[in-house]
């Protein structure tokens, strides 16, 4: 196991929030989202500490990491290598590390995204609300600063509407005291590490580079008791690069999920999950032929959408035939 690089220093103030982060082949992403960082409004009697986990075999940030830590000196930034491939493996050495390093909270964001100013403060805010174990919050497409093609530009279109129609369901469950409902991904995601310490709860490491690691936390954590809610308040942007604005990309993301998803679900209740399998299909057969006739209407939203939907038909029958998923084999953006 690669041994860690810290810059230390002696701050000490009375909540220790650790702010991690996954990463892989992507330095320029990675440089954006910690000049984000770089900028959060910090709340009073919180102290920061910044851990970047670089899920690769050797590493290739430390210059990077010396320059971020001259942006936030009052703070301490850990960088730390994870040689076994997988975002869950990656993920629950930051878990772990945070653990070690007895910090109070800790947060993700992803490295293709870069924060509001106010995310960190807004997320606190609705934990401490409601004394949460977890708490998540909108992750809205960035504007696109590539060149893009005419499909490109569509692709991109589906994918904010998408986003922003997600996000709107979300807002009106939270207006209606049902945040604890909203299924929460870490690309925007702080957690009560006194939670994981009682209950021993972790990424799922068998899911390898098949992705789905993190929707899967948040359904064990509710089973095992974790208060969970969400806030519109505290807002991340992702960049999708041009080469990911592809109609094959989310036919192959969908697909994937749902094969991921189907297996497990049939080793937890086999019979359950085939009864239902049917229904699961014709579901998704009839959203995929709806968007089909909305498209002269919808164009964007529609075609990523029948993408998506299809990719989800051909998931769960693969999943059922046992395909193991590589979605995150490849890794997109610089």
């Amino acid at each position: 196991m690669s041994k860690p690089f810290l810059f230390r220093n002696s701050h000490s103030e009375q909540r220790s929030i650790c702010l991690g982060t996954v990463t892989r082949d992507r330095p320029v992403m990675l440089r954006n989202l910690l000049s984000s960082y770089a900028n959060l409004l910090v709340p009073h009697g919180v102290t920061l500490h910044f851990l970047i986990v670089e899920n690769n075999e050797h590493a290739s940030l430390t210059n990077i990491m010396q320059a971020f830590h001259k942006q936030v000196p009052q703070w301490t930034v850990q960088y730390v290598v994870e040689p076994k491939l997988g975002i869950a493996s990656a993920r629950n050495r930051v878990l772990q590390c945070a653990l070690t390093g007895g910090h109070d909270l800790l947060t993700f964001a992803d490295d293709d995204e870069v924060v509001d100013e106010n995310w960190l403060a807004n997320l606190l805010a609705e934990r401490d609300r409601h004394d949460l174990d977890i708490v998540g919050s909108p992750v809205r497409t960035a504007p696109c600063r590539e060149k893009l093609t005419g499909l490109q530009r569509l692709v991109w279109s589906g994918v904010h509407q998408s986003r922003m129609r997600a996000e709107l369901r979300c807002l009106k469950k939270w207006n209606e005291g049902r945040a604890d409902s909203i299924k929460l991904a870490t690309g925007s995601w702080m957690a009560k590490l006194e939670f994981f310490r009682q209950t021993g709860l972790r990424f799922d490491s068998s899911l390898g580079l098949s992705g789905g690691e993190d929707w899967r936390l948040w359904s064990q954590a509710k089973a095992l008791g974790a208060r969970t809610g969400w806030t519109p308040h505290a807002i991340a942007y992702e960049t999708i690069p041009a080469e990911r604005l592809r109609l094959r990309y989310y036919y192959r993301r969908t697909r994937d999920h749902n094969a991921t998803e189907i297996k497990a679900r049939l080793k937890a209740h086999p019979i359950r999950t085939l009864v239902r399998l049917p229904g699961s299909i014709l579901s998704r057969l009839l959203k995929f032929f709806i968007e089909l006739c909305s498209l002269p209407a919808t164009r964007g939203k529609a075609l990523v959408s029948s993408a998506s939907n299809l990719g989800g038909i051909v998931g769960l029958l693969q999943g059922c035939l046992g395909r193991k998923t590589m979605h995150y084999e490849k890794v997109s953006g610089h």
